[in-house]
């Protein structure tokens, strides 16, 4: 059972994750808006979609070099703050008659939202790493996990009506999360802790240390492999998902925020159950079974021919259930192959790799998928239900090797 304090804290992390989260994948469900708004092809989206994720790669990144010599509490409010200033700057973005000025001011708004955004989620992962113990770790990755849920619940379902009342006004919903990250940044001020202890007795801090371990250790090398592998199987789908259902299956832009709804809302229902099996039963396990389920609806959703709402939907469900359910146990394996001193740092690498892989997964995503005009269906998406469900079973290899690794650990610790 989580501490009262713990659950305080984790509620105000994950409120911090749920608007990094919203403004991340609002971009996706406006895909077909911003495709014709923007008069740009699958290659050029891919781009838009992708300039977060590239940038947030830079500041994560940089961020090896100096978050484990600094207070967690301040410096995830300062990326907080300058994640606020960076959406806001989408929000206020001029609508030109140059269609050509406009898309590349709004990918220059993205690389200003994604240089700051892009520290939050190794952060948000080593303040957990810290403060809540590795037996209750399971259940606390489960809560904040759960803000992917209540993005896709609450969040895009709320951007995407807002999107429809101002008639497909893309900048609607950043003007939305500005509003809300205030008050959050208020909360999260007064309420996280100093998070200072693992900068105690330390003489000497090596800036270049947690490239040095993760270079030389194969426990984390295997870790950051296994977290690219894992991120490109889902956000390579999940980039051109509303594209392929307007233009392919044939339903409505309004209709798309019924699939974040009742996705989210499945998830939410999974997510705690998840995080106390992983407490249970083993991270490893339950990450193996989630993983190989999640195949399934990832290759149904790339064959998809025209179906009902209804079809999707269930579908839906499938998908985001086992998406974020692979994603508690892999984050619980990840703040497990490194020390306390070097969290902040491995964890703003690990963060780095994530941000690479999902800001490449609209590129790749982009360079396979082709489409004749804005109205036309987009061919070759199999392509990538195929790229993204090898991208799974390599990951699968890779836990395995994880797995191995962990348990010589626990034996050579047993054997002292």
């Amino acid at each position: 059972m989580l501490q009262k304090s713990e659950r305080t804290l984790l509620l105000v992390l994950a409120a911090i994750q749920f608007t990094n989260i919203v403004d991340f994948m609002i971009m996706m469900p406006m895909g077909d808006i911003l495709k014709k708004e923007l008069s740009i092809g699958p290659q050029q989206y891919g781009f838009l979609v992708s300039s977060y994720g590239i940038a947030a790669f830079v500041t994560a990144f940089a961020g090896v070099f100096y978050l484990d010599n600094l207070d967690r509490r301040k410096a995830l409010l300062t990326a907080y703050f300058g994640f606020m200033i960076g959406t806001l700057s989408s929000a206020i973005l001029p609508n030109t008659s140059d269609e050509e000025l406009n898309y590349m001011l709004f990918i220059l708004t993205r690389v200003i939202t994604g240089l700051t955004g892009g520290l939050l989620g190794g952060l948000v992962m080593s303040i957990i790493g810290d403060a809540i113990p590795l037996e209750r770790r399971g259940r606390a990755m489960g809560v904040v996990t759960i803000s992917f849920s209540l993005a896709a619940i609450l969040g895009m379902p709320v951007a995407l009506t807002l999107v429809d009342v101002f008639d497909n006004n893309w900048h609607v919903p950043f003007y939305g999360v500005t509003l809300l990250a205030l008050p959050i940044w208020l909360l999260a001020f007064k309420s996280i802790p100093p998070m200072a202890e693992h900068l105690k007795n330390r003489t000497h801090y090596d800036r270049t240390a947690a490239i040095r371990w993760a270079v030389k250790s194969r426990e984390q090398r295997n870790a950051l492999l296994f977290t690219v592998l894992l991120v490109l199987g889902q956000f390579t789908v999940i980039s051109f998902m509303t594209p392929f259902y307007i233009n392919n299956v044939g339903l409505l832009q309004s209709d798309i925020k019924w699939i974040y709804l009742v996705g989210g809302a499945a998830t939410v229902v999974s997510g705690f159950a998840i995080g106390r099996m992983v407490d249970r039963i083993g991270r490893f396990r339950v990450f193996t079974v989630a993983a190989l389920l999640s195949i399934v609806p990832v290759l149904v959703i790339t064959h998809l021919p025209q179906v009902p709402l209804w079809v999707v939907l269930l579908i839906a469900a499938f998908f985001f259930v086992l998406i974020s359910g692979r994603m508690i146990p892999a984050n619980t394996i990840a703040t497990t192959v490194v020390n306390p001193e070097q969290r902040a740092g491995f964890m703003s690498l690990n963060s780095a790799m994530m941000s690479l892989a999902s800001g490449s997964s609209g590129i790749i995503s982009g360079l396979i998928i082709s489409q004749a005009d804005e109205n036309s269906p987009l061919m070759h998406f199999e392509w990538v239900g195929y790229l993204a469900a090898l991208s799974t079973i390599l990951s699968l290899v890779v836990v395995r090797i994880l797995k191995r690794i962990a348990d010589e650990k626990a034996k050579a610790v047993a054997a002292s």
